[in-house]
C-alpha cells in the first residue's frame, strides 16, 4: 500500500474512533471503508495511474469526516478542510490537493462530477444503490436522519424512491454493473409502497 494512503487511512480511522458519534448509523467508518474498497475496484478496472488512484483513494478516506465535525450540513467542505489540514504536513503539491478536494466536493448531492476521478468517487459512494446492500443502508440512513432531525420522516419510502429514480451512475463500469440491480431495487420499493 502507498505510504501516504496508509497514513491517511490510519488518521481517518483514528478520527472516527476519537470523535465517535453513535448517531452516525450510516456515515460512519464502515461506510468510509466500503467506499474506499469500491474506489479501488473501479480504479483497477480503469487501470488508472498510481497518482490518480492515490488522489481518489485519499478523497474516499476523507469524503465523510465532515459528519464528525458539523453533522450533514456542509460536511463536504468540512471534509475538505480536514483533508487539507492533514496534507499540509506532507509533500503533496497544491494541484493534487485541489484535485482531492474536487473529488470530495463532487459527492455533494445532486452530484455533478467533472472528470473520471470525481465520477469514480461519486459511483463508489452510491454503489450500494445497485446492490442488495441498499436495503440495509436505507434503514441506516433513515435512522440517522430521524435522530439528527429529532423526529420521524413522513413518506420515507417515496422520498427514497424519488432519490433512486433521479440518481445516476457516471462511469461506464458502474452503469454496466449496477444499473439492473438499481432497477430491481426501484421495482421492489415501488411494490412496497403500493
Amino acid at each position: 500500500m502507498d505510504i501516504l494512503i496508509k497514513q491517511v487511512s490510519q488518521y481517518v480511522e483514528r478520527l472516527f474512533r476519537d470523535y465517535f458519534n453513535p448517531r452516525l448509523y450510516y456515515h460512519n467508518l464502515e461506510h468510509t471503508r466500503n467506499v474506499v474498497r469500491r474506489v479501488v475496484e473501479i480504479c483497477n478496472h480503469y487501470h488508472l495511474s498510481d497518482k490518480d488512484c492515490q488522489i481518489v483513494t485519499i478523497a474516499a478516506w476523507f469524503h465523510d469526516v465532515g459528519h464528525l465535525i458539523s453533522g450533514s450540513y456542509e460536511h463536504e467542505r468540512k471534509s475538505v478542510s480536514a483533508m487539507k489540514l492533514f496534507l499540509m504536513c506532507s509533500n503533496i503539491d497544491e494541484t493534487t490537493i485541489d484535485q482531492i478536494a474536487g473529488c470530495i466536493m463532487s459527492t455533494k448531492l445532486p452530484s455533478h462530477p467533472e472528470n473520471l476521478l470525481q465520477m469514480i468517487l461519486c459511483d463508489a459512494d452510491t454503489y450500494h444503490l445497485g446492490t442488495e446492500e441498499f436495503w440495509q443502508s436505507d434503514i441506516a440512513i433513515k435512522r440517522e436522519v430521524e435522530i439528527m432531525t429529532g423526529g420521524t420522516i413522513d413518506d420515507w419510502d417515496r422520498k427514497t424512491l424519488f432519490f433512486l429514480q433521479s440518481h445516476q451512475f457516471f462511469t461506464a463500469y458502474c452503469k454496466n454493473l449496477l444499473t439492473q440491480g438499481k432497477t430491481d431495487n426501484i421495482s421492489r420499493l415501488s411494490e412496497k409502497i403500493s
